[in-house]
């Protein structure tokens, strides 16, 4: 049985809340778009892959920018290095992974988050259509990418 749509977007409300927990609810939301062709990526990428009642991935995709705001906002000192840029980004995954579980349960099963730089060394199969979801904090650009293998689920 595919996601709901309500289900879907259960993934950006858990996503947003916890930015606007780190940023004091500045987060904005732009206009969501399908994707058909290619899959966006920035500097720093969380992906999780969905087994269970949902088959495909999720993953939240930022700037560097964007996440050395996210660091300043957290710790309030210091610039961000490489490592400090992948491990904000697996804890933000994490978060949404432990968010998403307890909702669903065992129905649908969530990989351990994969953090990479750019675009991954193993290719991601894209679904027929992909839900991108752009977030925006300081005028720095964050994507939250949901691609489900069923295309009635979108």
């Amino acid at each position: 049985m595919p996601l709901h749509e309500r289900d879907i977007h259960y993934f950006i409300e858990v996503t947003v809340a916890y930015l606007n927990k780190i940023t004091g609810n500045e987060i904005v939301l732009r206009d969501p778009t399908i994707e058909f062709q290619s899959l966006v990526f920035s500097a720093y990428t969380g992906l999780i892959h969905l087994k269970g009642d949902a088959e495909g991935f999720a993953y939240l995709t930022a700037s560097q920018q964007f996440l050395q705001h996210l660091h300043a906002a957290r710790h309030h000192h210091g610039r961000v290095s490489e490592e400090h840029s992948r491990d904000l980004m697996s804890d933000l995954t994490g978060t949404i992974v432990h968010n998403v579980q307890k909702r669903f349960g065992p129905s649908l099963k969530l990989s351990e988050p994969r953090v990479f730089s750019t675009v991954p060394d193993d290719p991601i199969e894209m679904p027929p259509a992909v839900f991108v979801q752009p977030l925006m904090w300081r005028k720095e650009h964050a994507y939250f990418v949901l691609g489900l293998a069923s295309s009635e689920t979108i």
